[in-house]
């Protein structure tokens, strides 16, 4: 009986913390390098409980303005846009949680319906493991009719770099760098 108590407990846990980690976060839209000649870029994400996503969306924000874009900033809402008629590129975030990406990001790219061929960036982080949440999104991006220009993976814990391996903070600083520079490679 008391077993039974525990794993009740422990799933009314684990259904409280994956509904935490999932909630709708909503903010303002901020604009980016707002006299950007290159083209507009959209970035919607789910900033996750922790400082490493916002971080990596950040650097690829700053990436996209160095390169001459303007960029519109917002997190995965219902306030979010979804006409993306006045973008040239849609950069969508997301954690990992569970193994796949956060519900927010996703019912975001529900609400986009077709996407008609939008030129899309998709930003994957993890702690150690995220495969299964960038092949998730990308299967949705394309049966959107997005197109892929981009599919970044970075992890927190897990070595970024295959020939080097920092461990901490290097590795997460290193993350950032990695996210600003394939920013800088996209051009409209």
């Amino acid at each position: 009986m008391a077993l039974i108590a525990v794993l009740i407990v422990v799933a009314v846990a684990g259904v409280g913390l994956y509904l935490w980690l999932n909630q709708e976060l909503t903010s303002e839209i901020k604009v980016e390098n707002p006299g950007g000649e290159v083209g507009t870029a959209l970035v919607v994400y789910h900033p996750g409980r922790g400082s490493f996503h916002p971080r990596v969306i950040a650097g690829f924000v700053e990436g996209l303005a160095s390169n001459g874009w303007r960029v519109a900033i917002t997190t995965a809402s219902r306030q979010a846009p979804t006409d993306l008629s006045g973008y040239d590129l849609l950069v969508l975030g997301s954690p990992t949680y569970g193994f796949a990406p956060s519900r927010p990001i996703r019912r975001y790219l529900k609400r986009l319906g077709d996407l008609a061929g939008q030129p899309t960036v998709t930003i994957i982080t993890g702690m150690g493991a995220g495969g299964r949440s960038t092949s998730i999104i990308q299967r949705e991006v394309q049966e959107a009719n997005g197109k892929l220009v981009k599919a970044l993976l970075l992890y927190r814990m897990r070595p970024n770099d295959e020939d080097t391996y920092v461990d901490g903070e290097q590795n997460r600083a290193r993350a950032v760098e990695m996210a600003t520079q394939a920013a800088r490679e996209i051009h409209r």
